[in-house]
């Protein structure tokens, strides 16, 4: 990887002969970027270009560079990169595009292009890619002219897109180094976590990313990656198409991105929500030291500003912290006799009567980050561009006269006033301090600070599947109903299975053999949802019902197959407690995943569902359940008693080890499972095979 970021020496393919506005010259920029190793560039016709030698063949360079970066039309990439291998050469950018971004051709010369690339031992960006930055080096071989910053910051960008990469300004703040993987067809995400792991010149990681072929490995590798340095990744493509092609419950209520989110979170990825919070993390994560705890003070020139900060304390998990008494002691003297301090702390009565606001904020965000009970400090300030407010508005003063490196303590600023901006580029190359210029912003940027924290504390696992475990194909076969249930209590899940009648007389004594009251259900694959279409009668209490509901459902199930029997009517024990669903399924990139959540017919109307990857042990079956906004209704309210969560956290991890032992099992879903103080039993189920 080295190679990619740090050449000593580099072959350009495809440099135009033009040069200025709208040539999109590689060597151009890479001359203007400032890079000081060796460049050889190829051209069939040229002789020179900008004052360097051109060969006119791969072969006539005097010496074999590090790495070759060709910008060719796609049906010209392969002979160039195969000159390129006889040659000696290695790692290849492939900037040109038109391959898997493209159509079916470009597909078929992508998979010719990574083949040679692969057999010669050589590894690939791209193609389609703006390829690598470093502006320590310096080096770039995009073919856009990029201003280098002056101080490059410890950040490494890996992306799918050149975009975030030209516009970073915009994506992320300034840059150290970037890759931009393109079309991913060879070097992936985990390598470059690889290398990331142990590079000097990176502290905070932000990834953009698009897809993920190798979802296992590269949760492996964030996991232990993203203890020592923080991740950040922008996951776009929030598509429900997961969703639409699964065939239960689990699936359609789980899908792809809610199983990105899990997975990122099992593996101790910050997930960005959007392109705000993905540079607001960034720029928290590489200029504020840690936040070891939750606790806030909040400093504030406005009542109201400090309620929008609790406000948005709750919203991410953080709460205001207690009022140092040292505080009370050096600031509330300062006002008016009737002001009495709280925290957060309103600044403007005491800044007003004593002429010096700052003196106050100082103090007060002095005597909170001294404070051993105060993990971080907010403080908002008037950013005001009136030279009448000149008294209120010194930030470089008010930040040294803090002396932050001796507290260990983020501190952020909330900036508002039409002068904001300019104290924002103030205090930009300013270590130890964030500026946001919304207190939602700086709250969630202060709250990314806690996450990472509470990450880097959990015990390290192995994200890794065995052999097989992965995802599964078509053809799917199905268990419904009895024969759902009847497995999984072989594979000792709780369950009721009650008995399958095909006629009334059956379905009484299964009544009898049960005990009055009982439940009917049709078992039919035309029946996937039975509530919805009227498959399923509660509280049967006599023989004449259950004959007389035996018939409802049978033709009920005849008109939704088209005339074709159902396999039978089920006949249970009816159990009260609450509905809770439980499942599987099996994700394209990440392999099995578990699911629970509110059960039976309110499943889908309120989607109350969390999931996370197999395997899952009791204690991570309990966060998981207690994750849930229903899990009070689990938990007992209202002086009802708790139901049995340490047998509903058991019934999902041998879910969960059923998914290990069985690779071919796609989906399966629990749905309802009656959960009650003395036990949990699945009632109904839908299991799905599909062959690999």
């Amino acid at each position: 990887m080295r190679a990619f970021f740090h050449p000593r020496s580099v072959l350009l393919v495809g440099v135009p002969r033009a040069t200025g506005v709208g040539a999109y010259n590689g060597l151009e920029m890479l001359l203007r970027y400032g890079y000081q190793g060796k460049i050889f560039v190829v051209h069939p016709e040229a002789a020179e270009i900008l004052g360097h030698r051109v060969y006119p063949r791969v072969a006539d360079l005097p010496e074999v560079p590090e790495l070759a970066v060709i910008s060719l039309g796609r049906d010209r990439v392969l002979p160039a990169v195969q000159e390129c291998l006889d040659r000696g050469l290695r790692r290849f950018v492939v900037i040109s595009q038109g391959f898997a971004d493209a159509d079916e051709r470009g597909r078929e010369l992508q998979g010719e292009l990574v083949a040679r690339v692969r057999a010669a031992g050589a590894r690939l960006v791209g193609p389609n890619t703006m390829g690598s930055l470093n502006n320590f080096a310096p080096f770039t071989t995009a073919f856009v002219d990029l201003t280098r910053p002056a101080k490059p910051p410890p950040v490494t960008l890996v992306a799918q897109s050149g975009a975030p990469q030209v516009g970073s300004e915009s994506f992320t703040g300034p840059l150290g180094q970037a890759l931009d993987l393109g079309n991913a067809a060879d070097v992936s995400f985990a390598e470059v976590l690889e290398y990331l792991e142990e590079d000097p010149f990176t502290r905070v990681i932000a990834l953009h990313m698009e897809g993920l072929p190798e979802g296992r490995r590269f949760l492996q590798v964030a996991s232990r990656v993203g203890r020592k340095k923080p991740i950040v990744v922008l996951k776009t493509g929030r598509s429900a198409a997961g969703a639409q092609a699964a065939l239960s419950h689990t699936g359609s209520l789980v899908g792809e991105d809610g199983v990105f989110s899990a997975a990122f979170a099992r593996a101790g990825v910050l997930r960005a929500a959007d392109t705000t919070d993905f540079k607001d993390s960034i720029q928290a994560l590489v200029k504020l030291p840690p936040l070891r705890g939750p606790r806030l003070g909040i400093a504030t020139p406005s009542g109201a500003l400090g309620i929008m900060a609790l406000d948005a304390l709750e919203a991410a998990g953080l709460e205001a912290g207690p009022l140092p008494e040292a505080v009370r002691r050096a600031v509330e003297p300062m006002g008016p006799y009737w002001h009495r301090l709280g925290n957060p702390v309103d600044l403007w009565p005491i800044g007003m009567k004593m002429g010096d606001y700052l003196l106050a904020a100082r103090e007060t965000v002095l005597g909170f980050l001294a404070d051993e009970r105060i993990d971080g400090v907010l403080c908002m300030l008037p950013a005001l561009a009136s030279p009448l407010h000149a008294n209120i508005v010194r930030p470089r003063e008010f930040i040294a006269e803090l002396d932050l490196p001796r507290f260990g303590k983020p501190l952020v600023l909330c900036l508002y006033g039409d002068g904001r901006d300019r104290i924002m580029a103030e205090l930009a190359e300013v270590p130890g301090v964030a500026c946001y210029v919304a207190v939602e912003r700086a709250v969630k940027a202060l709250a990314r600070l806690w996450a990472w924290e509470r990450l880097r504390r959990r015990p390290e696992e192995d994200l890794t599947l065995p052999p097989g475990a992965a995802a599964a194909a078509a053809d799917p076969r199905m268990l419904l109903g009895q024969e759902a249930l009847e497995y999984l209590a072989r594979r000792g899940l709780p369950a009721v299975t009650g008995r399958l009648a095909v006629s009334p007389r059956d379905a009484v004594a299964a009544a009898r053999e049960a005990g009055f009251p009982v439940v009917l259900k049709a078992v039919s694959p035309a029946l996937v949802h039975k509530w919805e279409a009227q498959g399923v009668l509660l509280g049967l209490e006599t023989p004449e019902a259950v004959e007389a509901g035996f018939a409802t459902l049978w033709q009920r199930a005849r008109e939704a197959a088209g005339g074709r029997d159902p396999q039978g009517i089920l006949v249970q024990k009816q159990l009260c407690g609450r509905e809770v669903l439980l499942g599987i399924k099996r994700d394209a990139t990440f392999g099995p995943v578990v699911v629970c959540g509110l059960g039976g017919i309110h499943a889908e109307v309120f989607g109350d569902t969390a999931q996370t990857l197999a395997p899952i042990d009791e204690a991570q079956a309990r966060e998981l359940l207690a994750s849930l906004r229903s899990f009070p209704l689990l938990a007992g309210i209202r002086g009802e008693p708790p139901v049995d969560l340490a047998a509903l956290a058991r019934m999902l991890t041998a879910l969960s080890r059923l998914a290990l032992a069985e690779p071919e099992l796609a989906e399966a879903d629990l749905n309802p499972v009656i959960a009650t103080p003395a036990g949990c039993w699945a009632v109904d189920a839908r299991l799905v095979w599909r062959p690999q």
